[in-house]
């Protein structure tokens, strides 16, 4: 008898324990990206077609491969107008956009650069997002875009040994 009333309380604090593991809420669930890999496509308005983008968890902000970047004075403001042209389908498209700042890059055993940064409207997985990029000439790097810490915190954990996970390319 003694037996069976210890197995009571055990059983029951048992029960309990796993309840409410099972009802801790996976904090994946939260992100509304989910887990994203190295590599995904990111859809950049007004283009078609996604660019393949590397996810750089050391990366402030994002970046994209642009020509033609100046500074121009308008009604005014200060303006960045410049051109992206997609490498895979040659698909290009011309930009005026508000300066929205200026930052100083630092390269590895290179000189600082100064960099404009815009606001563009691109699309991962189902998310659309109005973010910060920088402006750089990207040609001697994979990926034209870059995806920085600016769009992927609090929107998605990384898994470098995934890639597209949002879509495919």
């Amino acid at each position: 008898m003694r037996v069976f009333s210890l197995l009571i309380p055990v059983c029951a604090v048992s029960a309990f324990l796993l309840c409410s593991c099972h009802s801790a809420e996976d904090p994946l669930r939260s992100l509304p990206l989910g887990i994203v890999g190295i590599e995904e496509p990111v859809f950049v308005t007004p283009f078609a077609s996604p660019f393949p983008a590397k996810i750089d968890t050391g990366a402030d902000t994002s970046s994209i491969d642009a020509e033609g970047i100046r500074l121009i004075q308008r009604d005014g403001g200060k303006f960045v107008s410049f051109r992206i042209r997609q490498r895979g389908t040659g698909e290009e498209h011309s930009y005026e956009l508000p300066l929205k700042r200026r930052t100083s890059i630092v390269r590895h055993g290179g000189k600082s650069q100064t960099r404009y940064i815009v606001m563009l409207t691109v699309r991962i997985g189902s998310l659309t997002m109005e973010r910060e990029f920088s402006l750089a000439n990207r040609k001697n790097f994979s990926y034209q875009v870059l995806i920085g810490r600016n769009i992927i915190s609090g929107m998605a954990a990384v898994d470098p040994s995934r890639r597209n996970q949002t879509g495919a390319l």
